[in-house]
């Protein structure tokens, strides 16, 4: 018995150690632990894993968890630092708050010059940089492209909306619940949840969170304009609490006749597998507001944690994993398995592999996008407490609304104005 319980302990003790930063295991190799969240281009590239183990006598191990959760542990590890994890999963919306922290050690520093870092597209770059300094090297990236029955559109005679007031036409022609439904769009709370979808028509419509000098006035007229039209979008979708993953989910069941949604989320549309509208659906740029069409950008990367990474032998086994997971060979590898919008490299949207991948009018409405993207959201180290207040508000709008329940969008912007503010220090 006492044997047993000093295997087990024996066991235990080892397990954590492995996760102690400058542990290496029995065959003298380091290990790199990644934070990460499932996707399915990690699941595509875990399995090729072994000949970067192999080649740079590297032992890398995935830890998954969902994306909020993902995001909460990251802040927690490195605030802590604690340095559970050698790399971690970044994004738009934590990487200024990981550099004023000096959280994350300066990705060129450490990413091999083999893997071509020039190869990156620069606008992607730029996201994952703080003051002058990247912090990250992007893996993929998000924008909005316009997903429409292309069946129902030509049955009825409906002309491709360019405008916002024209999208909301198609919207309400198309509604017909239960059956079907106009549209569906994100209105669970969250800073990278609704506040993300909604952040574009706040810009369309004129409005602004911060004014010239730092203050928040996201509870203007032309604010209350865009919640007042993304609330009729949220009337006319399968639920007021939608996720991103439900918002698709409604749409590749063929409940749903057009979204505005992220690129990337066409590999699951096109596969017959989880859709049944895969060969049904057309593809376009998005809706103009009155400023003009905006797409959101939202990017994903990998950096080198400064908590995990206490040596120089750790600092460069981990820059050379963010290498090769990034690398060029590993993006045409997603292309040809059917993940190729997860990528980030100007060589990969320019080969062969990704032209006979996708539709001409996929890879039209891709490129159109890509020049009217902005960074919608703030990049600043407050910004997910603001934008998490903010979602709630933006909820609990929905919720009533969808009820047909009064409410008060001014009250609601006021309110989270006046926390961003006293966040803010204004």
């Amino acid at each position: 018995m006492k044997k047993s319980l000093f295997i087990l302990l024996l066991i235990t003790i080892t397990m954590g150690l492995l996760l102690i930063p400058g542990i290496v295991s029995a065959q003298n190799k380091v290990i790199i632990n990644v934070l990460t969240q499932p996707r399915r281009e990690w699941e595509l590239l875990e399995q090729y894993l072994p000949e970067f183990e192999e080649k740079e006598n590297i032992d890398v191990v995935f830890h998954y968890f969902a994306e909020l959760e993902r995001r909460s542990k990251s802040r927690l590890d490195a605030s802590t630092k604690a340095g559970q994890y050698q790399v971690y999963y970044i994004d738009e919306a934590n990487v200024a708050e990981f550099a004023v922290n000096n959280w994350l050690i300066p990705i060129k520093d450490y990413y091999p010059e083999e893997y071509d870092f020039a190869d990156f597209s620069e606008p992607l770059v730029a996201v994952l940089t703080f003051n002058d300094i990247t912090y990250g090297a992007p893996m993929t990236f998000e924008g909005n492209v316009m997903f429409y029955r292309k069946d129902l559109f030509e049955r009825d005679g409906i002309a491709v909306p360019q405008t916002l007031d024209e999208y909301l036409e198609v919207v309400k022609h198309f509604h017909n619940p239960p059956e079907l439904y106009g549209t569906a769009v994100r209105g669970l709370r969250g800073s990278g949840m609704n506040v993300w979808r909604f952040s574009p028509y706040l810009k369309m419509f004129g409005g602004q969170y911060l004014d010239e000098n730092g203050v928040p006035v996201f509870n203007s007229p032309e604010a209350v304009k865009a919640v007042e039209y993304y609330i009729e979008l949220i009337k006319h979708s399968p639920s007021p609490t939608l996720s991103w993953s439900d918002a698709m989910d409604n749409f590749n069941a063929g409940k749903v006749a057009i979204v505005e949604y992220a690129n990337l989320k066409m590999d699951y549309t096109m596969d017959p597998k989880g859709s049944v509208v895969y060969d049904k659906v057309g593809y376009s740029k998005p809706a103009a507001g009155p400023m003009g069409a905006i797409s959101n950008t939202a990017v994903h990367g990998l950096g080198i944690s400064v908590a995990g990474c206490p040596t120089e032998e750790l600092k460069v086994a981990a820059g050379k994993f963010i290498g090769w997971f990034t690398s060029k060979e590993n993006e045409i590898r997603k292309v040809v398995a059917g993940s190729g919008l997860t990528n980030a490299r100007k060589s990969t949207f320019a080969s062969p592999e990704f032209a006979a991948a996708y539709p001409a009018e996929f890879v039209e409405a891709q490129v159109e996008m890509m020049k009217i993207q902005q960074m919608c959201i703030l990049q600043i180290p407050e910004w997910p407490e603001i934008g998490d207040y903010l979602g709630v508000k933006l909820e609990e709008l929905f919720t009533k609304a969808y009820a047909g329940q009064s409410y008060d969008i001014q009250a609601a912007l006021d309110d989270a104005v006046a926390y961003a503010k006293e966040v803010l220090g204004k």
